[in-house]
């Protein structure tokens, strides 16, 4: 893991988090995966973003019904799934449009992600095209660079 320029270990990082949290009472967390060279790979954000669209695009399905309290709160779990059960006929019906317009954004979302990887395959292909026809000249190549003249030679009427 990278930050700030500096190489920290990822492993020796978690582990001294997990025992302070263990020494303070706290539970730890589940194993997470840290990658062995570090940093994870770059995600691509039109993929990325695409998927979780698709993901979430129906808006009459139900997300987890879960909670952090217990007692009470377990109650109020129960009454919102019997809600859910018995109203999901008019959540579908109320939610509808939403979920006709979250499909129209998911498929605009894919077509202007599939040009801007065409445009972005042209570019490069544009680059290199341009590249290949217009090779840097050398710095040898270029002009020679004049010789200084001394502040005696410029007062010096013909140069010597």
């Amino acid at each position: 893991m990278k930050l700030m320029g500096r190489d920290i270990p990822a492993r020796e990082l978690l582990a001294r988090i997990e025992e302070r949290l263990r020494t303070r009472g706290l539970p730890t967390s589940e194993p997470a995966d840290v990658p062995e060279e570090g940093v994870e790979p770059r995600v691509d954000p039109l993929s990325f973003y695409l998927q979780a669209l698709e993901e979430h695009s129906d808006a009459t399905r139900a997300l987890p019904l879960h909670t952090h309290r217990g007692g009470a709160g377990q109650l109020v779990l129960v009454a919102k799934w019997a809600f859910r059960k018995t109203c999901q006929v008019f959540i579908n019906e109320a939610l509808s449009r939403q979920r006709v317009f979250n499909g129209h954004v998911r498929d605009s979302y894919a077509e202007l992600s599939a040009e801007v990887i065409r445009l972005r395959a042209e570019v490069e292909a544009l680059r290199a095209a341009q590249a290949g026809t217009q090779a840097p000249t050398p710095p040898s190549a270029e002009a020679p660079a004049r010789p200084r003249r001394t502040a005696k030679q410029a007062k010096a009427p013909d140069g010597k």
